[in-house]
């Protein structure tokens, strides 16, 4: 993988990663002063810690009096809050929200440096897209990682998440505004190359062996627990698949672009109005350079019941190839098709691959059980087997 944090050795010769902090002014703020780290949990923040961080930003703000911290989500891998302020000074010149999300306690230590990478790539995408405007994402207030976890303050505009009680199917228009977003996010990166994207993002050639290892550990995980929650077709899918892994990396995409890389429905935040629905976009751990199709595929795939993908996906990549072409790259209907067949792979990989990291709750976790059996469904419905194996023999 690509290696973007920096490492430190103390007086035994046991490599720790160094405390990273964002923006650059925060490190340069604290290069000579006492560090500010990492919490554990949202339970561990005080007054004094959001005081000292607001103050990098807000160098005159009065201090925090207190706070309120209420849950908005939380996945495997994160938890995400919305934290509201007061200070002691009514005229404070702070936010009165922010957004803090805290990486959860790992299953095993194999996973620390894959965390503490994935951390670093997400606080530097939301820089990189901060600079300027390409898709609609919270902006970066502070972040920092050490021994101690991964923290992220972001602004709060009063987005929230999607119902989690109700079905992703009844959300036609939320799933629109995902796309949209994404579309604008691709179109405005697609001339960049694996030569011109800058180091932190990911290169799929460049994990093949990397990924290919960790999906036949996810099989395997699987292979414990899979009856009663996979069709036997579906578990001989992803059995076949493993030898194809590697090869599905190293296949040369003819169109790449900046992607999310773990498109889904609750790695976004919503405004609805009376008559639109904006999306927010964050989580973005895997932000790398792809097809743009690796991204509407995982959204689809993933978030779709069988009958609602069938009946809107086609409506829906043709809505996303419209916004994307207004950046003045051409994106054929059969060209995205092929790309979307090819890319079905991809959310695929992603959840087996989880797997393998959740390999000790996997009988509990009926949400990742789900979205497998969507990849499994919508790769069978467009034959991507056959598409690989046809280009497998252009790889070798």
């Amino acid at each position: 993988m690509n290696q973007i944090a920096v490492r430190t050795s103390d007086s035994k010769g046991v490599q720790h990663e160094r405390a990273r902090y964002f923006p650059a002014t925060a490190e340069a703020a604290l290069r000579d002063g006492d560090a500010v780290h990492a919490l554990a949990t949202p339970q561990n923040i005080t007054e004094e810690w959001l005081t000292r961080i607001l103050r990098l930003s807000y160098p005159d703000v009065a201090a925090v009096a207190s706070f309120s911290c209420e849950p908005v989500c939380a996945n495997d891998f994160d938890v995400l809050v919305r934290l509201s302020l007061q200070y002691h000074d009514a005229d404070a010149g702070g936010p009165v929200s922010l957004l803090g999300k805290f990486t959860r306690p790992l299953p095993s230590p194999r996973w620390r440096d894959f965390v503490f990478q994935g951390f670093i790539r997400e606080a530097t995408t939301y820089q990189e897209l901060n600079q300027h405007y390409a898709c609609r994402v919270p902006a970066l207030r502070f972040a920092v990682a050490d021994e101690f976890g991964c923290n992220l303050l972001l602004e709060d505009r009063g987005f929230a998440v999607l119902d989690t009680d109700e079905s992703p199917d009844c959300h036609l228009a939320e799933h629109e505004a995902v796309l949209q977003e994404l579309a604008q996010l691709h179109g405005c990166f697609v001339r960049t190359s694996p030569a011109s994207a800058p180091d932190w993002q990911l290169r799929q050639r460049d994990n093949a062996r990397f990924i290919a290892h960790y999906y036949r550990q996810g099989v395997e995980a699987l292979r414990k627990v899979y009856p009663g929650w996979l069709a036997t077709g579906y578990f001989c899918l992803l059995e076949k698949f493993a030898d194809y892994v590697a090869d599905w990396h190293r296949f040369e995409r003819h169109i790449l672009t900046l992607t999310h890389g773990d498109a889904r429905i609750e790695n976004v935040l919503f405004e609805r109005g009376a008559t639109n629905c904006r999306a927010s976009l964050t989580s973005w751990k895997l932000a790398g350079l792809r097809n743009p199709m690796y991204d509407v595929a995982s959204l689809l795939s993933n978030d779709l019941s069988y009958v609602a993908r069938n009946n809107s996906e086609a409506k829906l990549i043709q809505r996303y190839c419209r916004i994307f072409e207004q950046s003045g790259t051409q994106y054929p209907l059969r060209e995205a098709y092929q790309d979307y067949r090819f890319n079905l792979f991809g959310p695929l990989i992603f959840n087996i691959c989880a797997a393998s990291f959740l390999q000790d709750s996997l009988a509990e976790n009926g949400d990742l059980m789900k979205r497998i059996r969507r990849n499994c469904m919508a790769i069978i419905d467009w034959d991507s087997m056959a598409l690989m194996e046809k280009r497998k023999n252009v790889i070798t």
